[in-house]
């Protein structure tokens, strides 16, 4: 391999193993307490470490010498263990995303942990037999006759994860199932080429954007959006209000409603949990329907909503309360449901010249959303 090909390589993987560690340390914020968050970050872990050790491989490879000989057996060896991790640790994050219960999860779990075992016992044999590979005298590494069970290993895992997805699509949120299906075609992509043109180190940076792909589209979602609804959480909820604050003027401002869910506590009791969460997402689902696309909606707490939109008229806004009216009642003449949506909602147009902060404003919707509340009743 030539210094150029070599420096390509190095770089590739560098820039891989920033990205990594940049998703790393942003996942740190995270919460903690969830499986999902604990595999993803260990992936990220096994993909930085995977990266330098093909970076160590390469530039041992070829070296004269003793230590750049133990080198270059060391990491090859690391490199074929470690392969099948990233995929098999893939399995058990679609698995818990799809499940969400620990104890169902051992056999899925032992299943792992069996092919880890048994890929890792042929890597280490393979310093003896040749299976997987071979490093020839002159400390120049070969694919042994094997390679093709490595592969196959590795590749059985991930065509069970997506067969898996598809067989559970209607179990896993809409915002999740593309990505989650997503993920191995990078380094699917990236390991094919790897395997049929020798030379060429694509199969870790495919993993990266594979991680990226979930980073955006579903680590990252958990950040800001509320896992049961899908609207904005009141995280960004605070920052959103106060862009908008900060950005009003005499001749720019804004709307916000402050929606409430009457009677929640009721259709938690009559109805079970379950149930409560369903008139949630319907209530949601009602909001979306009402407002424009680009509006914006969050969770503000159990029961309650708040929309900001762009409206500085209260004409205006008086409409889109008239039809969300009329959508939920339209809703529950023909819903089948068991219970009845019934909303109290708070709402006005931003006074620039008050100069309420984002506390301030809350309030007032808040005070003006109770007050409706009690006309209601």
């Amino acid at each position: 391999m030539s210094f150029m090909e070599l420096a390509q390589i190095i770089q590739l993987n560098i820039f891989s193993f920033i990205i990594l560690v940049l998703i790393y340390s942003n996942e740190r914020k995270m919460k903690e307490q969830l499986v999902t968050y604990k595999i993803f970050k260990f992936i990220v872990k096994v993909g930085m470490l995977l990266l330098i050790v093909d970076t160590s491989a390469w530039y041992f490879n070829e070296k004269s010498g003793n230590l750049n000989l133990f080198g270059n057996q060391i990491s090859n060896l690391i490199l074929y263990i470690f392969a099948i991790v990233p995929v098999a640790l893939w399995l058990l994050y679609v698995y818990f995303q799809v499940i969400h219960n620990r104890n169902r999860a051992t056999r899925v779990i032992i299943a792992a942990c069996l092919l880890v075992f048994v890929n890792g016992l042929l890597s280490l044999m393979s310093i003896k037999t040749g299976w997987y590979y071979s490093i020839d005298s002159n400390n120049v590494y070969h694919r042994g006759p094997y390679f093709w069970v490595h592969v196959l290993l590795c590749y059985s895992v991930v065509n069970y994860t997506f067969f898996f997805i598809l067989f559970n699509r209607r179990k896993i949120d809409k915002r999740y199932y593309k990505s989650l299906l997503l993920f191995p075609i990078p380094q699917l992509v990236g390991s094919a080429l790897q395997v049929a043109f020798y030379g060429i180190s694509l199969n870790w940076s495919g993993l990266t954007i594979s991680l990226l792909i979930v980073y955006f589209n579903i680590q990252d979602m958990g950040l800001n959006t509320d896992y049961l609804t899908g609207v904005f959480n009141r995280r960004i909820l605070d920052y959103h209000l106060r862009d908008k604050i900060n950005n009003t003027s005499k001749n720019k401002t804004f709307s916000a409603i402050l929606i409430d869910l009457d009677d929640f506590k009721k259709i938690n009791d009559n109805f079970g949990h379950h149930v409560g969460d369903e008139a949630l997402q319907e209530t949601v689902g009602l909001l979306k329907s009402s407002l424009k696309k680009e509006s914006f909606i969050a969770r503000f707490g159990g029961d309650e909503f708040i929309a900001v939109l762009d409206i500085d008229s209260i004409k205006h806004l008086e409409m889109i309360i008239y039809r969300i009216n009329n959508n939920v009642r339209a809703y529950n003449q023909t819903s089948g449901k068991p219970y009845e949506i019934k909303l109290s909602m708070g709402y006005c147009v931003y006074d620039y010249s008050s100069k309420m902060k984002v506390e301030e404003f809350i309030r007032q919707i808040d005070q003006l959303m109770y007050e409706n509340k009690k006309k209601g009743k």
